[in-house]
């Protein structure tokens, strides 16, 4: 006993796991870190919020606040979800990318209440940090780590057995990590963002540049699109947001397009600054306010910690939201614009009621 006595005088960290195995308490200290989340998105009914995590997503019922359905195993990191259908009748389906970091890129597509996988394919050398689905589902974008963007049309990855590499359209006109996509609404051209500080404005059909924005001082990390502004909104490592326009234009472009090309021209239209760390993630919505008025909104996550909802039009920040304790990776609006979800790599989702400017739900 004496000398149990002085193991514990010397080492408190004995006399913990002595009493846990004489006692048979459990030894907290074992239990691994809650996963970083790396994407949300909501159901286009807003009742559910997919969430990517490391090697799963968990789809949560944002009324009862509990998991619904979990889809799993992926490679690696969940870094991007798309909730879609095959057509109008057909179930709700979940697309989800990531993948092994310097090794593949990954997409799966699950059936959304069944649980079922639909299809899983590698289509990059590196992880997919981002997707896009064209109006009407019928092309998806993405954009990799290694360099390239693909252009993949939807039926082929269900009714075919033919490669997908093989008949995707590869971009290859960035020239570093290309880790954000975005169509346009009405799918007149599409965007895609990279590591090499530019971002690029697409004709959908021959797949030529149509506008070079080269504004931003470092990588460019996300896009959204604000119809109710006709903006583009990007997030950047500089540690500053943008809204750009596109335009159509007469006398033509510089960049050399064929007869079917559009002719556009683009501007830098706005700033906004306020973040001392990398804005990871931007969205866009139409907020409702008191008094009945409404306002285009950016949500924008960043590595400081926090989220900030900007009015577009005026550049003000409308609130600052605090509550995560690490980077915020993801921030996404709800469809009916009145709440805002982030998420990031202290593990925990969390939900703001805009018009209350309030905390309403973590998880």
């Amino acid at each position: 006993m004496f000398r149990i006595s002085l193991i514990i005088l010397h080492n408190i960290g004995v006399l913990v796991t002595v009493l846990c195995t004489v006692f048979a308490i459990p030894i907290g200290f074992a239990d691994q870190p809650p996963s970083p989340i790396w994407a949300l998105e909501f159901s286009p009914d807003g009742k559910m919020l997919a969430v990517g995590k490391y090697q799963w997503v968990e789809l949560w019922d944002l009324e009862t606040q509990r998991v619904l359905h979990v889809y799993e195993p992926h490679a690696g990191e969940v870094r991007c979800l798309k909730f879609a259908h095959a057509d109008p009748a057909a179930p709700l389906r979940l697309y989800a990318g990531g993948g092994i970091p310097a090794q593949s890129g990954e997409i799966r597509i699950w059936d959304v209440a069944s649980e079922e996988l639909i299809k899983s394919f590698e289509i990059h050398a590196d992880t997919i940090e981002s997707m896009a689905l064209s109006p009407g589902n019928k092309t998806l974008l993405t954009a990799s780590m290694d360099e390239f963007s693909a252009v993949i049309d939807v039926k082929h990855l269900e009714n075919t057995e033919e490669l997908i590499d093989k008949q995707a359209k590869w971009l290859t006109q960035h020239v570093g990590r290309v880790l954000c996509t975005l169509y346009h609404p009405r799918g007149t051209y599409f965007i895609t963002g990279s590591e090499d500080k530019t971002i690029k404005i697409w004709n959908p059909e021959t797949f030529n540049v149509l506008v070079n924005f080269d504004a931003n001082d470092d990588a460019v990390y996300s896009l959204a699109y604000s119809v109710d502004e006709d903006v583009i909104v990007s997030g950047s490592a500089d540690n500053t947001v943008r809204t750009w326009r596109v335009t159509p234009t007469e006398g033509g472009e510089e960049i050399p397009v064929d007869q079917r090309s559009l002719e556009m021209t683009g501007a830098l239209v706005r700033e906004y600054n306020g973040h001392q760390g990398a804005v990871y993630s931007v969205d866009t919505a139409l907020v409702s306010l008191r008094g009945n008025n409404q306002a285009a909104m950016i949500a924008s996550g960043s590595a400081d910690t926090s989220v900030i909802i900007w009015n577009i039009r005026s550049g003000n920040r409308y609130r600052t939201f605090d509550e995560p304790t690490d980077a915020v990776y993801a921030v996404k609006f709800s469809p009916d614009g009145e709440s805002v979800a982030a998420g990031g790599r202290d593990g925990k989702v969390r939900l703001w009621n805009l018009r209350r400017r309030a905390l309403t739900q973590e998880f």
